[in-house]
């Protein structure tokens, strides 16, 4: 099931949202925010490519997947890839 924008839209933009990539966890302040705007936003930080798969829960996220307050957002890349 691939969730979309089409989700819930109500969040607050001051609401966190919990964010993961591989070591890396941080509860940060992007409710109201798209996948693809959180994407950008660690990146730099945390490496995060561009061809990693966003989830939430087993539930894959588009890029214009809307982060609700106390969402669990994880990116992940295919297993085996390096770099």
């Amino acid at each position: 099931m691939e969730l979309n924008s089409q989700s819930n839209n109500t969040a607050s933009s001051s609401g966190v949202a919990n964010v993961r990539y591989g070591v890396y966890n941080q509860p940060a302040p992007v409710s109201g925010k798209t996948i693809g705007q959180v994407r950008e936003q660690f990146s730099k930080l945390w490496g995060i490519s561009s061809d990693a798969i966003a989830y939430k829960g087993k539930d894959k996220l588009d890029e214009n997947y809307v982060i609700q307050a106390n969402d669990n957002i994880e990116f992940h890349r295919r297993a085996g890839e390096k770099g």
